[in-house]
């Protein structure tokens, strides 16, 4: 049976009320919109891979539309530098995880958008072919049999979400389970790409659907990505547009600004630490708005008593602060561990004097019983 796409209504853009709490007028239009409560709605940083005319329409006219999008939605947006010789430009889009959906549900709207006054060009620029291999779509163009609306056919745009290989599985799911939910719960299409974006360890997740779709099922992918345990066991590269340099690979300007300090934990407190489930320093990483990476132990490596803790932000005063409170509970668990240690040697001492004392009674009486026994002889002598 034939995928059918549906179209789907937003998510209402959450607006603080007077009691301090939050309304989504939209939501129940939406059914599987979360409920915004009193409590901050988590926060996402997505990043979109645009090619240069895509990027320029986004723009918009003196940086008009790009304006509009990020005033309506209220997310931080920006698109990273063009470089000369790379036909790619990065969107990075910040805010509250409806937020951040509907502005990308947003900017599919604008790239649906036709010059009704060259639709020679329009149509030229669909069968673009880019030397860039991951700004070629990997999804077929929908097709007639795919929708039921004909209408609506020029609706269905693309996004091209850039994701860290780590989060990759979890959005995939166990034999696909998750993906293909994701695909008949919201009727859209879903594919990850097989290669990496070059110099990082980043993937490309393309979503094709009406763009209301599209902002429904970015919202369940941001819940995924930020429930799923993000400590990794190596630093994971990020991907920023660039030309290969024969002398090796080019230094990413974003992490070359980022603060880093590397922590040496005893191995004996790394789990405690971590906490059960790795909610522990999740927990650490949110509050302090940083990356703790924890490296894996090497077989040959020399301090196999510790293992490094690596802190990075752009910021160095958040650095300072996950610094100084990771240090806090490692003393906290080691002053933890030390009373226990205390208190039961102080209950083995008490545990050996109750024990001396029964020996020194028992002693006695054995003493005793020979001369009473001696008394009763002479008594009856």
């Amino acid at each position: 049976m034939s995928q059918f796409f549906e179209a789907a209504t937003p998510v209402a853009i959450p607006t603080n009320n007077t009691n301090g709490g939050s309304s989504d007028a939209g939501s129940a239009a939406t059914g599987g919109a979360p409920v915004v409560g009193t409590t901050a709605q988590p926060t996402i940083n997505h990043r979109l891979l645009l090619s240069l005319k895509e990027a320029a329409k986004i723009i918009g006219t003196k940086g008009s539309t790009i304006s509009r999008i990020r005033a309506a939605n209220s997310v931080k947006i920006g698109i990273s530098e063009k470089v000369p010789g790379c036909s790619d430009r990065i969107l990075s889009c910040a805010g509250n995880v409806i937020n951040v959906a509907n502005a990308i549900g947003d900017i599919v709207d604008v790239l649906n958008k036709r010059n009704p006054e060259n639709e020679d060009a329009a149509e030229g620029e669909a069968e673009e072919h880019y030397y860039f291999h991951f700004l070629n779509h990997i999804l077929p163009a929908p097709s007639k049999d795919e929708i039921r609306d004909l209408q609506q056919l020029e609706d269905i745009g693309y996004v091209r979400l850039i994701v860290a290989n780590s989060h990759i599985s979890s959005i995939i799911g166990k034999a696909g389970a998750t993906i293909k939910s994701l695909i008949n719960k919201h009727g859209v299409k879903i594919v990850a790409s097989k290669d990496f974006l070059p110099a990082s360890d980043e993937r490309i997740i393309e979503i094709q659907g009406f763009p209301g779709s599209i902002t429904n099922v970015l919202i369940e992918i941001s819940e995924i990505i930020l429930s799923d345990v993000d400590v990794r066991f190596s630093i994971e590269r990020s991907y920023f547009p660039h030309l290969k340099k024969s002398s090796g690979e080019p230094t990413s300007p974003s992490t070359s600004s980022n603060t880093r300090i590397e922590l040496k934990i005893p191995e004996l407190y790394v789990g405690a630490i971590i906490g059960r489930g790795m909610n522990r320093i999740k927990n650490l990483k949110t509050f302090t708005k940083t990356n703790i990476v924890v490296e894996r132990k090497d077989d040959d490596d020399k301090d196999e008593n510790f293992r490094k803790f690596i802190i990075t932000s752009k910021f160095p005063k958040n650095v300072k602060l996950a610094e100084s409170m990771l240090l806090k509970n490692l003393n906290t668990e080691i002053e933890k561990r030390e009373n226990y240690k205390r208190k039961l040697e102080a209950a083995e001492g008490d545990a050996t004097v109750v024990t001396e004392r029964s020996d020194s009674a028992s002693f006695l009486e054995e003493k005793e019983e020979p001369q009473k026994n001696h008394d009763n002889k002479e008594e009856q002598s």
